[in-house]
């Protein structure tokens, strides 16, 4: 069954370079996020096969983030907050053809209902597009959609950096639930919507962008 909202997108620019930031599952790089998951970067991660990969993607609310390049002011570009529309809204057309879609450089993953109940998983940032508070931008869009879930009770993510777990503290107001060990363990956040009761409390600081396991 497919997501009850359309998909939508999000635009800003960061020294020059266009970045979206997209729900829509059809402009997703299976490629780039399986070169992702075999990196150390995801240490929670591994490769899959491309069939389930695939799935993975098609039964999950994914936010993928683009980098479109400099010098592309003349090129359509979504509109914030707007239909995702395809790939057609991000490509330029030259007589039949299209110009190379615009590389996948993050990413993070819900699995969910659509309705009370969501997990975090495999948030990241490329290495060459990290410190341009992409990270934090891209969970404040998600952030944006979970508003709209009337009866959303929780949405769950855990992480091992605790610097992560300040940062989800300040875009999407989450909370540590528990630490699972006192040295190398798990942080457990939960970010409560309006139909759930908080188990947490406490205050959060921002951060620099952090991966969701």
């Amino acid at each position: 069954m497919p997501p009850p909202n359309p998909p939508q997108t999000w635009t800003r620019q960061v020294s020059g370079t266009t970045y979206t930031v997209s729900t829509d599952r059809s402009l997703i790089q299976l490629d780039a996020l399986n070169a992702a998951f075999a990196s150390d970067m995801l240490y929670w991660a591994k490769p899959l096969a491309p069939d389930v990969l695939q799935l993975c993607v098609e039964q999950s609310l994914c936010f993928g983030l683009y980098a479109h390049g400099e010098g592309q002011e003349g090129s359509p570009q979504p509109q914030e907050g707007g239909d995702g529309g395809g790939a057609d809204s991000i490509a330029t057309k030259q007589g039949a053809e299209k110009t190379p879609p615009p590389p996948m450089v993050g990413f993070a993953r819900l699995v969910t209902d659509h309705t009370t109940f969501a997990y975090l998983t495999d948030v990241y940032v490329l290495p060459p597009h990290q410190g341009r508070g992409l990270g934090r931008w891209m969970m404040g869009c998600l952030d944006e959609t979970l508003e709209k879930w009337q009866d959303l009770r929780r949405c769950l993510l855990l992480t091992r950096d605790a610097a992560a777990v300040r940062m989800y503290g300040a875009t999407i107001g989450a909370r540590e639930m528990r630490q699972a060990s006192s040295s190398g363990g798990l942080f457990v956040l939960e970010r409560v919507g309006r139909g759930g009761v908080s188990f947490t409390g406490g205050s959060t600081e921002e951060a620099d962008e952090g991966g969701a396991n």
